[in-house]
């Protein structure tokens, strides 16, 4: 007989687990996770009130910044076509997913930028991007998915200002010329104009940035496993925007994983002996 249908259970950071293995509920406030405290195993006060302080820390640091964890289960998904599905995730910036040969149009009058995440997408002139390939397309590019399977977009519409402008003809990129930015961590710079740029960074297990200022609006989208961003774990399909002169703790990674990151590079996140020994320039 089946059973009857059961919600899912949250874990700690909100992700779902089987019910035989269900461990917490999802987080409150501060107050609530001192309540779960005081009704487990007996914590030493002085350790529950520096818990609760890194939490109340934490929630104060994270308070400027949006977080989408699972973005295509969060808010309203817009239709923009036949088989195109948009989920917002700040301002221009949108997660699409395409049915195997929706066509769709870029919108607005500025550049538009693209990341194929899944599937692969079509130009018109015969050009294909597939998985972490990278567009700066014109205002107004037809595009198609292609027909072997659903394509799943991250989408960008960069306004008349900026930072990014509109290219003359499209602008494609396979990543292939990776470097070093830190022990454990590489980026592959994908398009960039003046501070701002476009990348994806790869962590190695154990691989971490020091906390560092935000110079300018920073997006960061999880293409590929998962990172803690200081205490919050963005898992893969997460999205975190950082307003400028916010501030990021450690970025670590405790398995390989793939980011998409477009902001500035600040100097905090770089170590130039390191590239210097592997026989690239400094930055910054």
């Amino acid at each position: 007989m089946k059973p009857a249908h059961t919600p899912d259970v949250l874990d700690a950071l909100g992700q779902a687990l089987p019910l035989p293995h269900a461990r917490a509920a999802e987080p409150g406030p501060a107050g609530a996770l001192g309540a779960a405290l005081r009704e487990s195993s007996p914590v030493p006060p002085a350790l529950g009130a520096r818990l609760l302080e890194r939490v109340r820390g934490q929630r104060a640091a994270n308070a400027p910044m949006l977080t989408r964890r699972r973005p295509l289960h969060q808010g309203q998904a817009e239709a923009w076509a036949e088989g195109v599905q948009a989920h917002p995730l700040h301002g221009g910036s949108w997660l699409l997913e395409l049915a195997p040969g929706a066509r769709l149009n870029g919108r607005g009058s500025g550049a538009l930028e693209l990341l194929v995440l899944a599937g692969s997408l079509d130009l018109e002139d015969g050009q294909a991007l597939h998985a972490c390939g990278h567009a700066l397309l014109p205002p107004g590019t037809p595009l198609r998915a292609g027909s072997a399977g659903p394509l799943r977009l991250y989408w960008r519409e960069h306004g008349a200002a900026g930072p990014f402008h509109a290219p003359a003809v499209p602008q494609l990129h396979t990543p292939q010329a990776w470097q070093p930015l830190r022990p454990g961590v590489e980026i592959c710079p994908l398009h960039g104009e003046g501070a701002a740029v476009s990348l994806l960074a790869r962590f190695a297990a154990g691989g971490r940035v020091p906390g560092h200022p935000h110079g300018l609006d920073e997006e960061c989208l999880m293409v590929e496993g998962e990172l803690f961003l200081d205490d919050l774990l963005l898992p893969e399909g997460g999205f975190q925007f950082a307003p400028a002169g916010s501030l990021h703790g450690d970025l670590f990674a405790d398995a390989p994983c793939l980011l998409f990151f477009h902001g500035a590079i600040d100097p905090a996140a770089v170590d130039n002996e390191h590239r210097q020994t592997q026989g690239w320039p400094a930055l910054g």
